[in-house]
């Protein structure tokens, strides 16, 4: 059977329409979030401004303005965006302990090698010293209230030992958090994998029931 020639207009329309019905239209705010990411890898915190974030998202910077106060305000919600993408879905099937310990591990690995945090961990420390130091952020906020909700699971199930789920919440957090923003400080001494791996240990530890 000969397949028979198909013009090239035709065959472009047929795409362009695939395209457009299966391709979601990008939000305003993911445009500008991904033009941020594209300027901090490029340049760093300290030399990406609003004017050049609006450019290479192509829109006016009234556009980023009314969303944005300022351009720390872009980088927190791209960090919050950023964070939120590498939150591994949980295995229903596993007790509590043994997600959170899964969902920690592959979640701080992906993050200690994240391109964007890697950037601003080497060259604008101090922009995440300000959510160490100084104030909780919105990505580390969402991250207790899971782990909180986890750990209410554990408990249940008897996998995580009693106290309070936000307190066992925040510890984690303190914990994941050292050990991923020093993994690279260590890195002559202890290979960032198994900084995850001691890590994972470590938070399993943590949670486990004590033997009466």
């Amino acid at each position: 059977m000969t397949e028979q020639p198909v013009s090239s207009s035709v065959s472009t329309q047929s795409v362009e329409a695939a395209s457009s019905t299966n391709t979601p239209e990008k939000s305003i705010e993911d445009t500008v979030l991904d033009a941020a990411r594209s300027c901090i890898l490029e340049h760093g915190v300290r030399r990406t401004t609003l004017a050049e974030i609006a450019r290479r998202a192509e829109v006016s910077r009234p556009t980023v303005y009314r969303r944005w106060p300022d351009t720390r305000a872009v980088v927190s919600s791209l960090l919050t965006r950023e964070i939120s993408a590498v939150i591994p879905r949980f295995e229903s099937t596993a007790s509590g302990r043994e997600q959170i310990v899964t969902a920690v591990g592959e979640a701080a690995d992906r993050i200690r090698v994240h391109p964007l945090f890697v950037k601003i961990l080497r060259s604008d420390s101090d922009v995440l010293a300000t959510y160490i130091l100084h104030r909780l952020g919105t990505s580390q906020a969402l991250i207790i209230d899971t782990l909180s909700s986890l750990i209410v699971v554990g408990q249940r199930d008897s996998s995580i030992r009693a106290g309070d789920p936000a307190t066992l919440a925040t510890m984690l957090l303190l914990m994941v958090q050292s050990a991923v923003q020093s993994a690279e400080m260590v890195s002559e001494r202890l290979p960032g994998t198994e900084v995850m791996r001691q890590m994972a240990y470590a938070v399993d530890a943590y949670l486990r029931p004590r033997s009466s």
